[in-house]
């Protein structure tokens, strides 16, 4: 039980190095305590210790002193704010050397085109697959499902690929391993759309930029971007329930939607969803363009003076590209400064 659980938050911690005695944990600097504690306040989990569900749990000083009430973060009814730093970008960021010139679909099919989106990551986790976003020379987000139950070693990142498997393209990729998995401390799994649905892969070895690798920029803490497009690229299928999955990485542009409104949509189709503050909706009324299975983890992107920022990343979906059932993003405005925090402090 102890494993399964620990592995719901994103296996051991996210760095699979077992189970300590509570003195080797304070000799490594942290307190040995009930995981759900540690998670839930911002700490980061370094194995088990102590017996059943304990962890040697490493905080840094600003984390140790949220003080969540843990029962209140359990059901998530009403959660209270995880405040962190400032968000920090690479001075880099958000820039790429291709000009998006057509209304390119992940639904219908068409191509993005070599370098337009050099941060989309392609990751592996055993047998499955989903996106990614490079946000920094060490680190990649994703969706909190994609790697929630997965361990480091079970998952691989690969940057600059265009054509999957392709031998053939103009540059060439790049896998990386990884180190650690940092799932959002209040993800979790629902018969919706997952809540805080959200987590950030640090890679074993730095990223060298390129001109089809570089990062994206994250948005400032709570930006708006309703009524904005964005652009949801990834390798997902190309038609609803279809197995196959394209070579070519596709792209398509959807308006962003307030909340209720995607809500009412939902219901009209007799889906009631709930779309949480921590969620983002985006696509058409009557359908056609959206991200689709296989897209999960992958990034809605919007461009804004000259440079592209992370404002979504794939989560849910009760189809692709049905009228009056846009896609489920998770909005990364809401969780940017825990994002930014991750990166800072797990190298």
């Amino acid at each position: 039980m102890e494993k399964e659980l620990l592995q719901q938050i994103g296996g051991d911690g996210g760095n699979n190095r077992g189970v300590r005695t509570e003195l080797q944990c304070q000799h490594e600097g942290g307190t040995c305590e009930f995981f759900l504690l540690c998670w839930m306040s911002g700490g980061l989990l370094q194995g088990t210790c102590g017996g059943m569900l304990k962890g040697c749990c490493h905080r840094t000083a600003k984390s140790a002193n949220i003080g969540i009430d843990a029962s209140t973060a359990v059901d998530l009814t009403n959660v209270p704010a995880l405040e962190y730093g400032p968000v920090q970008n690479d001075p880099s960021c958000g820039i790429s050397l291709a000009k998006q010139t057509a209304q390119r679909r992940i639904v219908g099919g068409d191509d993005a085109g070599f370098g337009s989106f050099p941060w989309q990551a392609y990751i592996r986790i055993g047998s499955s697959r989903c996106g990614g976003s490079l946000i920094s020379r060490r680190h990649v987000v994703t969706a909190g499902h994609c790697v929630a139950r997965a361990t480091p070693r079970q998952v691989h990142v690969t940057l600059g690929d265009y054509v999957i498997n392709s031998a053939v393209e103009p540059l060439p990729a790049y896998t990386f391993g990884v180190r650690t998995i940092n799932v959002h401390p209040y993800f979790k799994f629902t018969p919706q759309a997952d809540r805080f649905d959200v987590a950030v892969l640090t890679l074993e070895r730095t990223v060298h930029f390129m001109p089809h690798i570089a990062p994206i920029c994250l948005p400032e803490k709570n930006e708006d971007f309703l009524g904005k497009f964005g652009w949801a690229a990834g390798w997902g299928a190309l038609n609803p329930g279809s197995r196959l999955r394209p070579k070519t990485l596709q792209a398509v542009d959807v308006p962003v939607l307030d909340n209720r409104v995607c809500e009412r949509w939902h219901r009209s189709n007799g889906i009631n969803v709930v779309i949480y503050p921590e969620m983002l909706c985006a696509g058409y009324r009557g359908g056609g363009k959206d991200s689709c299975q296989g897209d999960s983890g992958g990034p809605l992107m919007h461009e804004k003076t000259g440079r592209w920022y992370l404002i979504g990343i794939v989560s849910a979906g009760y189809s692709c590209a049905t009228r009056g059932q846009p896609g489920i993003y998770h909005r990364v405005a809401n969780t940017v400064d825990w994002i930014s925090h991750i990166t800072q402090i797990s190298t």
